[in-house]
């Protein structure tokens, strides 16, 4: 089954590299859940979000004709999307407030997505509040790895490759964050 799946991945791109604009609609099928949801965690907000998306898509159709295949289409597509969200970063200061009432999150675009482990006392939107607001305070780096580890679940290796570090900077930010919201969240868990 995963020869069928590389393989088709390989018709995609042949697809992409030929600027049909058909393969276009099958990489936001495939990928454009998370590449949304990777917009949507890095900027706050999901009208710009759905417009990172939309750029990312016409970055896409623009450069498939040079994608190699590399390292694998999904962490291109994260790669460019990403690199989207960090430029309008750059360019504007977030000023907008973090979800304290469980609506924002719906709001926002956000998808709240309990553990069924947590005991059932704990006010779960309350935590999920306080764990954005602490993920929002991680440095942008830091931040970054938590949610395309934890949110994307992608691996420390497409991971790496997506931000072109070694895997040992992937997994020491990943570290460092979590360390620090452990730390954050002690308060919260009261």
């Amino acid at each position: 089954m995963q020869i069928l799946a590389e393989s088709d991945e390989k018709e995609l791109i042949a697809s992409l590299r030929a600027r049909d604009t058909e393969a276009l609609g099958e990489v936001f099928r495939r990928y454009g859940d998370a590449m949304t949801t990777l917009a949507a965690s890095m900027l706050r907000n999901r009208t710009e979000a759905d417009d990172v998306v939309e750029d990312a898509l016409l970055r896409i159709h623009d450069a498939g004709h040079g994608f190699r295949g590399e390292r694998g289409l999904r962490t291109w597509v994260l790669r460019i999307v990403a690199n989207l969200c960090r430029d309008r970063l750059r360019r504007r200061k977030f000023t907008g407030t973090l979800p304290d009432e469980p609506d924002a999150f719906e709001r926002a675009g956000l998808q709240f997505d309990p553990i069924s482990e947590w005991d059932g006392a704990l006010d779960q939107r309350v935590m999920a509040a306080a764990l954005e607001r602490a993920i929002e305070s991680l440095p942008p780096d830091q931040r970054e790895v938590v949610v395309l580890r934890h949110r994307l679940d992608l691996s420390h290796s497409d991971i790496a490759n997506m931000l072109n570090v070694p895997e040992g900077t992937v997994k020491s930010r990943l570290a460092r964050a979590l360390t620090a919201l452990r730390e954050q969240l002690k308060g919260a868990e009261r």
